[in-house]
């Protein structure tokens, strides 16, 4: 019988799976934490870095969207078609790093994961921080589990840097790049490698010191976090169930996410407890990295009295947790790896068909196309709900906007991230400063026209309600001008 060469399976699940991850992001459609990245790139390098200090993260991901911003000409489908190439590159680590490291069956399951679970194919459409976070954390793992091996100066060169560009990408990442130094760093003592421990240790002070300009910041966003208008206070998972379906779950229902998931989870125990535990370490670690920053989230939200916690800030670590899963089931059964795939498959499917009708439906771009026809130089817009409110100001970046804070959240200097001219106000006073024609961008059945414009002193332009299947934005848009007395 012919043997198999995964090698060429391999690279086929490489190309269509990049096609398959990557089916649904070709869009211009925003939603609030899309429309912060889109909106903090616009500015300057200098104006990133202290507008994104009022912010909760760190601001590498914004500096290389403000880059692609520049060559493109602050392309939103650009900055999507990004996401989708770090997720494709974190696929691809499959081949290049993984198979060799661990063997063509494990490179090859983890490849397959990362283009065809749910999870992904969601992070891939986000304008967001979370994709390379993930990837960089995942190398950094790579690289960690190559220098206890050797210590090749261009591996040290590689874990430092990606180490640095973790700790600057995001808090999640930055928790897993710590975790990662400290277990290498103990790993290396007590191989009493006296060179090795030395040359982490002196990479662990350069990358503090490197850290120490953003410190300021860091202290500072600790202290939003712990306030009481943080609007973090929203987030999940707030329950076991949600974090442990969250691997397998994407768009689709958590439920689903939780079934596949126990049963992944519950077989690849049964591996390690077959295979005896030493034999299995590279997934035990990865598996316990993964689960400290969970916990470590989760003890800082005690601390803080706010839930850090945060579904989509799991993603960060995904990599490590596709890794440990991927070195566990490549010692299975043939039979039950092929069901696991194959479902996986499936409901990776179904979660991108759905994305695919969300994503591309025609109602996502109706608001901004309406404003694009009817707008005039002098505009002014006002926001009382930052959701569709942020998706239209950076839209229309120039403008002068004014988001009426009426829960008086702290985020008046990290909001600047959506306009050039744009400002947070927690008093109605602001409005016998505008005049011209002003946008209003109001939730549905909100009664701040009436309250505020339905009046002799306001004319009555343009009233359209506007329902979008990208994110379930549901507002109300007026267009009003000021009628001189």
């Amino acid at each position: 019988m012919k043997k198999i060469d995964l090698k060429k399976i391999h690279l086929f699940v490489i190309i269509i799976g990049i096609i398959f991850v990557n089916l649904s992001i070709f869009h211009n459609n925003l939603w609030f934490d899309e429309s912060y990245s889109v909106g903090i790139s616009k500015h300057s390098f200098i104006d990133i870095w202290n507008i994104g200090g009022h912010d909760v993260h760190p601001v590498l991901y914004y500096w290389i969207l403000h880059i692609i911003g520049l060559i493109t000409n602050n392309s939103i489908l650009v900055y999507r078609i990004f996401s989708g190439l770090i997720i494709a590159l974190t696929g691809i680590l499959g081949y290049t790093h993984i198979r060799k490291d661990f063997g063509e069956k494990v490179g090859l399951i983890f490849s397959f994961l990362i283009y065809f679970s749910p999870v992904t194919a969601y992070f891939a459409n986000e304008i967001r921080m979370y994709g390379l976070a993930m990837f960089l954390v995942t190398v950094l793992g790579i690289y960690a589990h190559r220098l206890s091996k050797e210590q090749k100066k261009s591996y040290w060169i590689i874990f430092g840097i990606t180490s640095l560009a973790c700790i600057y990408t995001h808090y999640y990442s930055l928790m897993a790049a710590g975790l990662i130094n400290i277990v290498l760093l103990v790993y290396l003592i007590k191989q009493k490698n006296k060179k090795a421990y030395i040359t982490q240790i002196v990479l662990g002070i350069i990358q503090a010191l490197f850290y120490l300009p953003w410190l300021i910041y860091f202290t500072s966003q600790l202290r939003v976090m712990s306030s009481n208008g943080f609007w973090i206070d929203i987030s999940f998972p707030k329950t076991p169930i949600e974090i442990l379906g969250f691997q397998f779950s994407g768009n689709l229902n958590i439920y689903i996410g939780l079934v596949i998931s126990l049963f992944v989870y519950a077989y690849c125990i049964y591996i390690i407890i077959k295979t005896k535990p030493k034999n299995n370490i590279p997934a035990i670690l990865a598996t316990g990295i993964y689960i400290l920053v969970i916990l470590a989230a989760y003890i800082m939200s005690k601390i803080l009295d706010t839930d850090i916690l945060y579904y989509r800030y799991i993603f960060v670590v995904t990599g490590l947790c596709f890794i440990a899963i991927s070195f566990l089931l490549a010692k299975g059964n043939k039979i039950i790896i092929g069901i696991i795939c194959a479902v996986i498959l499936l409901i990776g499917i179904i979660n991108q068909v759905d994305m695919i009708k969300e994503n591309y439906d025609s109602s996502n771009h109706k608001a901004v196309d309406f404003v694009e026809d009817n707008i005039e130089e002098g505009d002014t817009f006002i926001m009382t709900s930052s959701g569709a409110g942020s998706v239209i100001s950076v839209n229309f970046f120039d403008y002068k906007h004014y988001f009426y804070n009426v829960s008086n959240w702290g985020v008046e200097e990290a909001y600047r991230a959506f306009g050039s001219d744009f400002e947070t106000v927690v008093t109605p006073d602001f409005i016998k400063e505008c005049k011209g024609r002003i946008w209003l961008i109001v939730p549905r059945n909100s009664r701040f026209y009436d309250k505020y414009f339905n009046n002799n002193n306001y004319e009555l332009l343009l009233n359209e309600e506007f329902e979008t299947k990208y994110k379930n934005y549901y507002f109300h848009l007026y267009l009003v001008e000021y009628v001189e007395e």
